[in-house]
């Protein structure tokens, strides 16, 4: 588990390399959800749900 979504991003390169060929508003979304997610699992159910309702 991880402090947030950037501990995640910079210390894991498969995370970083899944999040950098997302589109930049989910990204942007992410990053403003930050301080919740905590887990790989965390940030694949967010890009799902946002990918599925919004994009």
């Amino acid at each position: 588990m991880y402090r947030d979504l950037h501990e995640m991003l910079m210390l894991n390169d498969n995370t970083r390399q899944y999040f950098m060929k997302l589109p930049v508003r989910v990204q942007m979304t992410a990053h403003d959800m930050n301080d919740e997610i905590h887990t790989e699992e965390e940030l694949h159910h967010l890009i799902d749900r946002m990918t599925k309702i919004h994009y």
